[in-house]
């Protein structure tokens, strides 16, 4: 989880827009490494059905993302929470990758038409 911090901090300018403010975190003996504060509270994906509108600024959000060259790499209905006032956040950075720059663009296209394709199932 310590690489998962790491991204959260490179990531610090997107936090609260589409991804969920990093509050605090804390390491444990050997090396061990936990994330214990996270600002968004909300509902799972598979819970819910979403607008054209809200697909868009996942997009949006997984684009920020690819900015800061971070292939999230584990995008699933799991990883995408809906707050109250039904915005869209990306979960779970854990298994978030740099990718050297000759690889990015087909990776980023590949990991937006997942998410993208996941979103349309639940489009009302």
């Amino acid at each position: 989880m310590q690489k998962e911090v790491e991204m959260y901090k490179d990531l610090a300018d997107i936090q609260g827009k589409y991804i969920p403010k990093l509050v605090c975190y804390g390491y444990y003996g050997g090396g061990m490494s936990f994330v214990i504060g996270l600002t968004i509270v909300g509902s799972m994906l598979s819970d819910q059905k979403i607008t054209e509108q809200q697909k868009t600024r996942a997009i949006k959000g997984l684009e920020a993302i690819h900015k800061h060259g971070i292939l999230h790499n584990d995008i699933r209905e799991e990883n995408i929470l809906i707050n109250d006032k039904g915005a869209l956040y990306l979960i779970d950075f854990g298994m978030a990758s740099r990718e050297d720059t000759k690889k990015k663009r087909k990776l980023f296209e590949e990991e937006q038409l997942k998410l993208s394709q996941l979103l349309d199932g639940y489009i009302v």
